[in-house]
């Protein structure tokens, strides 16, 4: 069973994922499909991660904003 989502992102954002999607899933029907489901996976996934165990694990001159931004360049 399949279910539609619809959502409205920036056109600039839309067209990295249509090109990484592609370039991770092949030129062809579905890529974007198949890139979207991973993500979301990964996105659900992730929420079972025991923050607290990572409490001090990351040390950095650097505010937790900044380390944020860092991670988002890298990205990119």
């Amino acid at each position: 069973m399949s279910e539609v989502i619809k959502a409205e992102v920036p056109e600039a954002l839309a067209k990295k994922f249509r090109k990484r999607a592609m370039e991770l899933y092949g030129y062809k029907k579905g890529a974007v499909k198949a890139a979207l489901e991973d993500a979301m996976k990964r996105f659900i996934a992730s929420s079972r991660v025991d923050w607290k165990a990572l409490k001090g694990c990351v040390r950095s001159e650097s505010t937790s904003v900044e380390l944020q931004h860092k991670a988002w360049r890298n990205l990119d």
